[in-house]
């Protein structure tokens, strides 16, 4: 059996956004990921939120997910932080406008919007860009596994 779309949708980000110039293969799938200095600059890739609408009345029921995936990149604070920043949105923007692929079908992952943050209560002081995403996928009621359409 196959992961739930959404786990699906989250490596096909994480796939896409690894290796990347700034942030090379410091991709890593958890929102809570202590993620170490020597690590940084980083990407954290996970989903947030998803909503869920009834498309067909047969059944099982189709179903329309949109889903929001957050790509939050760190960096360590410097002089040029926000320009450190500002570069990680520019390669991941540039890296998810071209389709991915979930479950073997095309998908599209459309940019939302951002926030910015310093934190100077980590163990190195450091900024992060939080990038929104969302994806529409469409699925069976009974199979939140299998994409139908994308």
């Amino acid at each position: 059996m196959a992961d739930h779309v959404r786990r699906q949708l989250r490596e096909a980000v994480a796939t896409a956004v690894t290796g990347l110039t700034t942030t090379g293969s410091s991709v890593f799938q958890s929102r809570i990921w202590p993620v170490q200095s020597s690590e940084l600059p980083a990407l954290l890739v996970y989903t947030t939120t998803e909503t869920v609408t009834t498309e067909t009345i047969e059944n099982p029921e189709g179903q329309r997910r949109e889903i929001e995936v957050r790509v939050d990149g760190i960096a360590k604070a410097a002089a040029n932080l926000d320009d450190t920043l500002d570069q990680i949105a520019k390669e991941v923007e540039t890296a998810l406008a071209a389709a991915i692929t979930v479950a073997g079908k095309s998908v599209r992952v459309y940019y939302t919007g951002c926030e910015i943050e310093f934190d100077a209560e980590t163990e190195a002081e450091a900024g992060a860009v939080q990038m929104r995403f969302t994806a529409e996928l469409f699925t069976a009621a009974d199979a939140p596994d299998a994409l139908i359409e994308a």
